[in-house]
């Protein structure tokens, strides 16, 4: 079983997702590579085998420039994905788990309260972080 991180952006209740060319920038190395057909970013982050595939809603992302939200599938630990996953926290009231610690993460600042309340019951009590080291943290 793999594990998955979860980044959705909601204002007022509702999901207002990312911009696609932003998010794009932000998530991205030197070393990306496009899997247009399924919506996807492969990144690697300077070793062979620190890579991530992060996925932006499907094909029809890049055609509309809206990303309704993001996964990446198998997320890792390297410093510079960290970074960039905090980046993309900043971008709103930007919330992030994980498929096997739902524990909701937001940087520090952001307003929980964007959210539905039956949807923050679910994934449980907010977690807020302060740098990027701060998101491999499972533990309130």
């Amino acid at each position: 079983m793999s594990i998955e991180a979860f980044i959705w952006n909601y204002r007022d209740g509702e999901p207002i997702g990312f911009d696609y060319a932003t998010v794009c920038e932000i998530l991205s190395t030197d070393q990306t590579e496009s899997l247009d057909q399924y919506g996807c970013l492969r990144v690697w982050f300077q070793e062979p085998d620190d890579v991530v595939d992060i996925y932006l809603g499907g094909k029809e992302a890049a055609e509309s420039g809206d990303v309704a939200g993001i996964m990446v599938a198998r997320p890792i630990r390297h410093p510079a994905f960290l970074e960039r996953l905090f980046q993309v926290l900043q971008l709103g009231d930007v919330m992030l788990f994980y498929s096997d610690e739902t524990t909701p993460v937001f940087r520090s600042g952001a307003d929980a309260g964007q959210y539905p309340a039956d949807l923050l019951a679910q994934l449980g009590e907010p977690r807020y972080v302060n740098a990027p080291e701060e998101l491999v943290q499972q533990e309130p």
